[in-house]
């Protein structure tokens, strides 16, 4: 069973263009994850769009990103190809290479298949890096099973005793000891996701999270004029539901909001008023950004779907469709429509829409008279009990520190 130089170099060649692949999958995951502003430029449109794919349940595997483990695979197949070497012909030593190149193709290919199923037929969205490392594993199990032409059943038996072969080389040694080293501090390094987390990251250490609160106490506090209704922590969020950053922050700090509605139901309250822009129902824009041409239908048609219990339902269309609804030509008057009639349908189908908007789109420009009193200027602008929540250039705080900044509140409460 001896691989020849053309199959080694093909499986060389599909594993450093699958590493490739893999490394930018793999970065574009970790900005996900670390900036909540980022947007990725595999994101084409709704069936075409790497952070539905990455941030989906199937992105991650017990908190391990699908894309490092790409990398991490790729890596491997890389390195016994290109460091294998073909024993002399007419040599009793076995080449079992091709051997295992096709195990770990299969064990790549099977992984592929379901990750392939999940996201065409369960997420129904593509990604395009994903597709190209499913292309490559499907090359090198095409190559090395034609290489592999016998012997696979001795492998399993073979293998520790090729593996101390192989490692007696001193040079094979330090590579395989990198390799392992390497693979255990990608994994070491890689950020988790937020959702997976029960408080604050390990890396806000005490002594950040006691500046934080320094910093957090000596904040102005403005009263915005919503009831709490219960709540001890009131976040009150000005968005535009047409916004990329509005979408990115919510998906943000949704885990932290969902830990706290958990374990203290009803004590964080979340309002959301809306900041369109759109100089049709915002006097503070003097023209509509791009993009944005149905950012007032947009906000009218959560109203119309909280009457109606669907708010949730209608944010979800909307966060969905929100690039292809904001792109060219498609973001005027094809995307009111689509708005229009999704809010209908929600609404059960008997929602006058045109009159339904002009009852409400008041509504909306009264939170645009609230959001100019208290300077807002970007969306999304989050304010925690009346503390405008950024930092001290006016960014919105990570996902961590809006954690800190409820805890902070909800102990406040407490004392008084």
């Amino acid at each position: 069973m001896r691989m020849s130089p053309r199959a080694r170099w093909l499986i060389l060649g599909f594993a450093l263009a699958g590493l490739a692949l893999a490394v930018a999958s793999s970065w574009v995951h970790y900005r996900l994850l670390t900036d909540p502003t980022y947007v990725s430029p595999c994101d084409i449109n709704q069936t075409f769009n790497c952070t539905q794919v990455y941030l989906s349940r199937f992105g991650t595997v017990r908190s391990v990103p699908v894309a490092l483990g790409g990398v991490i695979w790729f890596s491997l197949v890389a390195l016994v190809a290109g460091l294998h070497r073909a024993p002399p012909r007419g040599s009793r030593e076995p080449d079992a290479v091709g051997g295992y190149l096709f195990a770990l193709a299969t064990i790549g290919l099977a992984v592929v298949l379901y990750l392939g199923y999940a996201s065409f037929m369960i997420l129904r969205t593509a990604c395009i890096l994903c597709m190209g490392t499913y292309v490559c594993v499907t090359g090198i199990f095409i190559t090395a099973g034609l290489s592999a032409s016998g012997g696979l059943a001795e492998m399993p038996a073979r293998l520790l005793s090729d593996l101390r072969r192989a490692l007696a080389k001193p040079a094979m040694l330090v590579v395989a000891i990198l390799y392992v080293l390497g693979a255990t501090s990608l994994l070491a390094w890689f950020p988790k996701e937020a959702r997976q987390q029960t408080g604050p990251p390990s890396n806000v250490s005490a002594d950040v999270e006691t500046r934080f609160a320094d910093i957090w106490a000596k904040q102005p506090r403005v009263d915005l004029g919503v009831p709490a209704d219960g709540a001890k922590v009131v976040i009150v969020k000005f968005n535009d539901w047409m916004c990329p950053a509005c979408k990115a922050f919510q998906m943000a700090y949704q885990p932290v909001l969902d830990k706290y509605a958990e374990s203290d139901p009803g004590a964080v309250r979340v309002v959301v008023k809306d900041w369109p822009w759109n100089s049709t129902c915002n006097f503070k824009v003097p023209t509509t950004f791009v993009g944005h041409e149905a950012s007032c239908q947009a906000a009218v048609a959560v109203r119309i779907a909280r009457d109606h219990g669907k708010a949730d339902d209608m944010i979800a269309w909307l966060f969905t469709n929100q690039q292809r609804l904001g792109e060219g030509s498609h973001s005027g008057p094809d995307a009111i429509n689509e708005i229009r009639a999704e809010a209908v349908q929600l609404a059960g189908g008997g929602v006058d829409f045109d009159a339904a908007y002009a009852a409400k789109i008041a509504d909306v420009r009264r939170d645009v008279t609230d959001g100019s009193l208290l300077n807002v200027i970007a969306t999304p602008t989050y304010f925690i009990n009346g503390v405008r929540a950024t930092d001290q250039n006016g960014y919105n705080l990570p996902a961590q520190y809006i954690d800190l900044a409820i805890k902070l509140e909800l102990k406040r409460a407490a004392a008084r």
